[in-house]
């Protein structure tokens, strides 16, 4: 399956339609993600790094060369690391967590792990060792 890469942020939606417009002009299917949160809201748009203008993988490099030509440069920066991608894989597979936004899998994931981690060293450390009984 080819997956959806991001190649360019942008803080309005108004920066992205002609760019959208004309990759999909040239039949590149594109997606766009973060754009409905930022429509209800613009003052979010930097709080979760901007509306993403993503492309299937296969299409990155034609994408990118559309972007030159219109003397645009894709977002190097921006796209998500590989450790960004495999955590968001493997959210994906606990049930809960599967259609909730990476950001909020992110939290919620860590603050189960924190909570453990206080509970587990709560008991350690109470003097209190009938946690196992």
């Amino acid at each position: 399956m080819d997956s959806f890469i991001t190649i360019k942020t942008f803080s309005y939606i108004n920066e992205l339609t002609i760019i959208r417009a004309h990759l999909e002009s040239e039949g590149i299917e594109c997606f766009v993600k973060d754009e409905l949160t930022t429509q209800v809201n613009p003052f979010y748009s930097n709080a979760i790094g901007g509306i993403k203008l993503q492309v299937r993988q296969s299409d990155v490099v034609f994408a990118t060369e559309i972007l030159k030509e219109a003397g645009l440069t894709p977002d190097k920066e921006n796209q998500p690391s590989k450790l960004y991608d495999k955590l968001d894989a493997a959210t994906d597979k606990i049930p809960l967590l599967k259609n909730l936004r990476f950001e909020q899998k992110l939290f919620l994931s860590a603050a189960v792990i924190v909570s453990l981690i206080a509970i587990i060293t709560y008991y350690l450390f109470s003097g209190s060792h009938h946690l196992w009984l």
